[in-house]
Formats: C-alpha cells, structure tokens, sequence
C-alpha cells in the first residue's frame, strides 16, 4: 500500500474537509430540530443567549434555494418608454402619440420599444428627424443628427439603464438582509429577481419599485388653495364651472378670497346629496390642508379632480399630493390621507443627498431619516430656508409628501430629516433606497411567484426521498451484477454524495430543487466510471492475466473513455450555468460538481480498495 500513500492522503484529506464545511449544516439542523420542540419563551431565551452560535451556523450551513425554503421570485422590467420621455428635451402631442403607440406594440409583440419607437415615427413622417426631440451634446446628439444615431444613442441609454438597474437592485437586497439572492439579467430589458427565506412580500415590493425620485418642494399659497376648494365645491354642485370663478384663479393681481367658509358652504344637512366630490371628498382648507379622503375613496377622488375643467381650477404651477401616512382614522376604523397642494417646482431633488440613516426623535422616540447633503446642496438648502422662513416645504419621495415642516429659520450645513413616518422598517426602507441611488427608470414587477415554507419542506422531504430510493436502486443492482466490486462501488457511491454535499458547502452555493434533480442523475453517473473499470477487469481477465494484473489493466484501459465521457458532460455543466437561470444554474452546479467528484472516486479511492484487498490482504475479489 506504499505506493497508494499519496492516494490515500487526497481522499482523508477532502473527507476531513467536507466534514469541516458540513459540520454548520448538521449542527444547524439540530439547532432548529431543538428550536422546534421548545415553547415560543423558551426559544426566544434560547435564541438571546447562542446568538452569536446561532447566526454564524447559519451563515456557514449549507444554503437552501427558494423552491427548498420558501421565498419570493420576481420578474422586473424596466419601462423603457419613460426612459425615452425622461430623455426628451422636448415633446408635443405627435411625440406623446407615437410613445403611446410603441408602447403598445412593444407589449404585443415582446419587441424593443425603442425600435418600435423608431418605426411608428418614421411611419408618421419618413423625413421627420428624431433629433427635434433628443439633444444631448455630450453623446453627440444635435439637431442634425439621423435617426439611426439617436436611435443607437436610446439603445445605449436603455442598455446602461438595465444595468443600473440591476446594480441599484442588488444593493437593495443586500442591504434588505436576503441570504443568497439571485438577480440577473433577462432578456433585452428585464430582471429576474430570486429571494429566498423573504416572509414580507409586500416590502419587497415596494423597495423593488421604488424609484426614489427625493424632491423638496415648496407648498402652496393656503388663500389660493381655499379659492379652488370652493370653485371645485362649486363646480359639482352646479355641473358647471363659474367661469368667472376661473378667471380670477388665473389673474395673479385678484384679492384672494381669504372670507371663504367651508362649514358655511357644508351647512345643510347631508354634504354628499347630489355633489358627487363631496360623496368621497372631506374639504378642510386650512393652511396647505387642501381637504381629507379615505384609504379606498382616494381613486374616485383622483378621477374627479384630474378632469381638465377641474385641473384648471387649481392655482397655476400647483399640484395636489397625498400624505404618505394616515392623518387618522374614521368611527369604523377606516384610514384617511391628507390632500396637500404642493408647488410643481423642484427647488432641489435627492441627488445631492449624499448620505442617510434612521435616527429617533429625542422627545417622541419616533423613527426619522436624516439626511447629509453635499456642498452645492446645502448651498441651495440655506438660500431656500433663508428666503421662506415661515412657510411650508413639502419633502416628496415617489410623488407623495412624507413631512410638510414649517420652516422656522434658515437652516444651514445641509442637514435635514424626514419625519412622518410609520415604523423604523419604514425609516430602513426609505434610507435603503436613498443610499442605493435612484433607478434610471421606473420598473414594473410583471411576473411573481411566492413559495410557502410547507411547500419548501414537502420539496425537501420529495427530493431526499428520491435520492435514497435512487440510492438503494442503484445499490442493489451493483451488489447483484458485480458482487463484492459492487460493494466497493457503493462506498464509493456513498463518499461521492458526501464528496458533492461538501463541494456545494465549500463553494457557498445554493441547494435547489433542480439541484437535487441533479444528485439524482449524478448518482447514476457515477456508477458509470466503475462499470467501464469493471467490464474492463472481466476482457483482460479472460485473456488468462491474474487478477491483480486484470485490475491494473481494466483502471489503464478505461480511464480514456471515463475522461472523454465526464469531460464533455462536464462542459454541457458549463454551458447551462452560463447561459441559463436560477433552476439551471443550481441544476449545473450540482451536476458539475457530482462529475469530479464521482471521477475521483471511482478512480482513486475504488482502486486503493482493490490494491488492499488483493495485495495486502491476499483476497480472492469478485467482480461478476
């Protein structure tokens, strides 16, 4: 056995080192096999006391996939057709109208939106130029540019917005605290998105979506917003609009109206007869307060006042904005959201953020952002403090206000908060978002599957399932066929699936349903190597050679044709990995790292049995 010294050390030494990387899984699974049978008191003492022991068992265990334990899987895709308008220095209806229509036809067909862009506007006018809309001198784009060169410089752009996006993504989720997630690209524009143990899938959701366009804005003129209040009070009650009422909206130089009642004009009874606005619409008209709408009212609210004879009754350059959280609840326990007018001015956006955390109020221990902005936007924060000291700033993220402060004096430094909030995860959520930068482009979640822990377990119990009865299968067979080689096939068989088990733990990889699909096939396989070997011992042993010489020759003579088969099965493992998604990535893993390890066992540690039982012991081997 000197001669298989080396041999013996290689297979003690990757046994010893697959023990060491499954050790985590084995003493997690008694850990939570532990934690089950405790009460919710006991675990949760436990817990408190082996947390650090706990956390990093799970950290090193074996990870599950999200079809073993649960999850979240979702398919993303990048609106490119907001992209193009986001990238239009200029639009006019014909530009609005040929979106419309390249959206649809994107949709419909699963093309590119911007080839579909490009067609519907050269149908329009073959000699119109794109240029009219893009112009961007950095990337070389002038009036006299040619269509195929704006139509290059939208694919980049989308290109590089797709990629952005999974960067920006993937940032989130990494600070979300997801074990083991899978994001990847698919398609021309679309992310596929794979979170694993998530048990709150609505806030993912909204940190996928969210594009974390930070505005501050200024609010307001509370006299103006109570003259429209009353004109769109007005206005439904009569069904038509006072067109003298609109006028003076629009003539900066009219008295504001500042004697208008809104209880005087609500006096009489049932508020909501025969006013359809005020059905859904509680008025307030106090201060930037435009007026109050329950959670499920606030979609026919926005019906009613997006009408273009309703819009019109606004102040000019304002705009009406829910609030983020509830401003209270009705008797039956309903939540109501402010209506706040808001000016439609950017004063200053969340790009010049440059850091964020969650901190508490001193005095009500309510969870806040604070926010660090750069030198150009604390500049621009202390001229805007400065110049409205007494007046309301709207802080917008995503179109609805969070905080509407009062401004008390200049505020310098750029440092500032946003308070309003619900809960601290609300508060991690939003500085998540801030801190991972805004997406390029507005994503839509157009595909989502959530797997339930008791499905995960059943998954589990049906694929070990599979690998012991394939297991004892294949075991019998060898055991009938081959007899005592049989034997030495399934200790090598076994140490293959300890040999696999540690490579996925080795190598942090992810266990998935497919990937026990593929122990399953590498089972088969492996048994593959050993019934070349062992066809090979019976040719050369019917040539009259012993048996030690028939053994030495069978292991010469098939390794080729073990290497040729393996080998090219071993690049097919490659090729699924790149170019596939999650099931097959995690199918080619498993499938890659069952080949070497069955080559090496089958070769090395079956041959170290032969040489110590014909040469050291002085055995009679069966092999069939």
């Amino acid at each position: 056995m000197q001669k298989n010294g080396f041999k013996i050390f290689l297979v003690a030494f990757f046994f010893v080192l697959s023990g060491y990387y499954l050790y985590p899984t084995i003493q997690g699974y008694f850990i939570n096999s532990k934690l089950s049978s405790m009460t919710a008191e006991e675990r949760l003492e436990y817990e408190s006391e082996n947390a650090a022991t706990i956390n990093s068992v799970r950290e090193r265990s074996l990870k599950l996939g999200l079809d073993l334990q649960g999850g979240m899987h979702a398919t993303l895709e990048v609106r490119v057709d907001a992209l193009i308008r986001a990238l239009a220095v200029d639009t006019d209806d014909v530009f609005e109208d040929v979106l419309l229509e390249a959206q649809a036809t994107a949709f419909e067909s699963d093309v590119s939106a911007i080839d579909a862009f490009v067609d519907a506007f050269e149908e329009r006018d073959p000699n119109a130029l794109l240029s009219r809309y893009f112009r961007n001198e950095a990337a070389g784009i002038t009036r006299r540019s040619s269509n195929d060169e704006v139509s290059a410089y939208l694919r980049t752009e989308a290109d590089e917005a797709v990629l952005r996006a999974i960067e920006i993504i993937r940032d989130r989720v990494d600070r979300y605290g997801v074990t083991e997630p899978a994001i990847q690209r698919q398609g021309s524009r679309r992310v596929v998105v794979e979170l694993p143990g998530v048990d709150d899938e609505e806030r993912v959701r909204s940190l996928l979506r969210g594009t974390a366009r930070l505005e501050f804005r200024l609010m307001a003129e509370p006299a103006d917003l109570t003259r429209a209040l009353q004109r769109m009070i007005e206005y439904y009650e009569t069904s038509e609009p006072d067109s003298a009422g609109v006028d003076s909206l629009g003539d900066s130089a009219a008295e504001p109206d500042t004697t208008f009642d809104i209880n005087a004009l609500l006096e009489g009874g049932d508020t909501g007869s025969g006013n359809e606005f005020l059905d859904v619409f509680q008025p307030i008209g106090q201060g930037v307060i435009f007026g109050s709408a329950a959670v499920q009212d606030t979609a026919r609210v926005n019906a009613l006042l997006n009408r273009p004879e309703v819009r019109e009754l606004l102040p000019p350059g304002v705009q009406l904005m829910y609030t983020a959280s509830p401003a209270g609840t009705t008797a039956d326990g309903t939540e109501v959201f402010y209506l706040l007018g808001v000016r439609d001015t950017e004063e200053l956006t969340g790009e010049v953020v440059t850091d964020a955390r969650v901190e508490f109020d001193p005095f009500t221990n309510v969870p806040e952002v604070s926010m660090t902005m750069n030198s150009e936007g604390a500049r621009t924060w202390a001229r805007l403090t400065g110049a409205n000291v007494g007046k309301s700033v709207a802080v917008v993220l995503d179109g609805v206000v969070y905080s509407y402060p009062v401004i008390q004096e200049r505020i310098s430094g750029g440092r500032t908060n946003i308070n309003g909030l619900d809960s601290r995860e609300e508060a991690s959520d939003i500085v998540t978002v801030l801190k991972s930068g805004a997406l390029p482009a507005p994503v839509e979640i157009v595909q989502e599957r959530t797997v339930g822990p008791s499905l995960g377990a059943r998954s589990i119990k049906a694929g070990l399932n599979s690998v012991l009865l394939g297991l004892v299968l294949v075991a019998l067979f060898m055991m009938f066929y081959y007899r005592t080689g049989g034997a030495i096939a399934n200790l090598a068989l076994i140490l293959n699936l300890i040999f696999i088990l540690g490579i996925l733990a080795g190598f942090n990889a992810t266990l998935t349903l497919p990937g026990i699909a593929g122990i399953v096939l590498t089972i088969g396989m492996a048994v593959d190597a050993n019934v070349l070997i062992f066809e090979r011992i019976r040719e050369e042993q019917s040539t009259g050679k012993t048996l030690k010489a028939a053994v030495e020759g069978g292991y010469a003579k098939a390794l080729s044709a073990i290497f040729d088969a393996n080998i090219t099965t071993f690049f097919v493992g490659v090729i699924l990995y790149s170019f596939g998604l999650g099931p097959i990535q995690g199918f080619a893993v498993t499938l890659m790292a069952g080949i070497l390890s069955s080559m090496f066992t089958a070769i090395v540690f079956t041959r170290i049995i032969f040489d110590y039982m014909i040469a050291e012991r002085r055995m009679t081997v069966s092999y069939g």
